[in-house]
């Protein structure tokens, strides 16, 4: 009776995220739509930065007050993970009050987790950003299917939150029943918009493949927190029509953007956060097709600003300005996660990233699923579900291809699974890397 009496308030709730109060109403309706086109991020970048001189430790005793954007970036070094975590007291701002912070992590993917000191107001500027960015592919406020890391009662296959105006289904099941029950609940009650990640999105997805279901009824998979891998948006997009969002962001909160309605490049939102692209050298990027590592200042967080904070991401550099849409921001494409996860070693312990292995053609077509171990140098296994279209002369176009592509500093062993591994919280990685370099 409950879940009945909860979906019926979800349907009657049409203020949904219009009720998040007038900050989050400004910041969205007029601040982000009066620079839309174009923003400066620097004056807002010079406040927060001297602010940070005069009231975070770590900063106070490194700098004096910068006055340009040519002063940040000769005068302010970068940092990282463990910089933070090994001066962790130091990036806190003296005085600041419990009642205007929550304390969050990192995902931990890449060895211990970071602990963060957040604004309870945070919400402003990140569903401000992150829903105007779903506007592109028509989402207002409408009812949502999410399939993430929730892990529900064995008796419940979801629950409702009628405020949040979502059907939040287990992110753990994979089973055919189960996505039975996500599809027909989704059609029943019309609900247009999944949003996941990646690699559930592209579970359910192999699931309506198989089962030739109508993807017509979808508008949009919102997916983000992982990586898109090519297999994934071929199948989705391409072979079942449905189109999917895709948005770059981290725990950090300091660098977010995602697809525009008419290309795929990621658009780095300029109001959000303060976003440099570097070289091995530490220079900036500002040429097409070279690729460096993500770099992001907070814009909004003056309790625990993290400023020039090395990401661990990469990305290529696409332009400063989208004819498309008629934006000047920076585009970025084919964004990598924390580089160390996805360097393939090779035996002389050189080595390539995961995207070198995209395969192009048909090839993902034949398969349900695939994911990378290593355990040594020059050592692969492929794990792979077969699709039942998977025959011996795909097989031998597979064993031609990592022939090809790996050569002779890598041997590789494709192993045939019925599921890929996940972490416990949910999330897919391409890549277990058990090799320490």
């Amino acid at each position: 009776m409950r879940i009945v009496i909860y979906i019926i308030l979800s349907k009657l709730n049409i203020i949904y995220p219009k009720l998040l109060g007038f900050g989050y109403w400004y910041y969205k309706n007029v601040f982000l739509k009066k620079n839309l086109k174009s923003y400066n991020p620097e004056q807002k970048l010079l406040k927060i930065v001297n602010r940070a001189i005069k009231n975070v430790p770590y900063y106070r005793d490194r700098y004096k007050e910068i006055n340009s954007l040519s002063d940040f970036k000769r005068q302010i070094n970068f940092i990282d993970k463990d910089e933070v975590m090994d001066n962790w007291e130091d990036f806190i701002a003296l005085g600041t009050s419990k009642s205007k912070i929550i304390t969050g992590t990192t995902g931990g993917t890449s060895g211990k987790p970071l602990k963060l000191v957040i604004p309870k107001n945070r919400y402003i500027f990140e569903l401000g950003t992150m829903y105007t960015m779903w506007e592109n592919v028509g989402w207002k406020g409408q009812i949502r299917a999410v399939l993430r890391n929730t892990k529900l009662e064995v008796n419940k296959d979801y629950i409702v939150n009628p405020v949040k105006r979502e059907f939040v289904f287990d992110g753990f099941r994979t089973s055919d029943v189960y996505y039975d029950i996500v599809y027909k609940t989704m059609k029943k009650y019309k609900i247009k918009y999944l949003h996941a990640y990646p690699s559930s999105a592209y579970q359910f997805a192999v699931f309506l493949k198989n089962k030739e279901y109508d993807t017509s009824i979808f508008n949009a998979f919102l997916c983000g927190s992982e990586g898109l891998l090519l297999e994934q948006k071929s199948l989705i997009e391409d072979q079942l029509g449905i189109n999917v969002y895709n948005w770059y962001g981290h725990s950090e909160k300091l660098v977010l953007g995602g697809y525009c309605k008419n290309n795929k490049n990621i658009h780095i939102e300029p109001t959000y956060g303060f976003f440099e692209l570097i070289d091995i050298n530490g220079d900036i990027i500002n040429e097409p097709k070279k690729k460096g590592e993500i770099v992001g200042t907070t814009l909004h967080n003056q309790y625990m600003p993290l400023i020039r904070y090395r990401t661990g991401d990469y990305a290529e550099y696409v332009g400063d300005y989208c004819k498309d849409c008629g934006r000047h921001l920076i585009l970025v494409k084919n964004i990598e996660g924390r580089r160390d996860s996805n360097r393939i070693y090779f035996k002389d312990q050189t080595y390539t990233s995961i995207t070198a292995l995209n395969m192009h053609g048909d090839l993902y077509t034949y398969i349900n699923g695939m994911q990378y171990v290593q355990n040594k140098p020059g050592q692969l296994i492929i794990k792979l579900i077969k699709d039942e279209t998977y025959s011996n002369q795909v097989e031998k176009r597979f064993f031609e291809f990592y022939e090809n592509t790996l050569g002779e500093n890598c041997d590789f062993e494709i192993q045939y699974v019925d599921e890929l591994l996940t972490e416990k919280n949910g999330k897919f990685l391409p890549l277990h890397q058990n090799v320490k370099l």
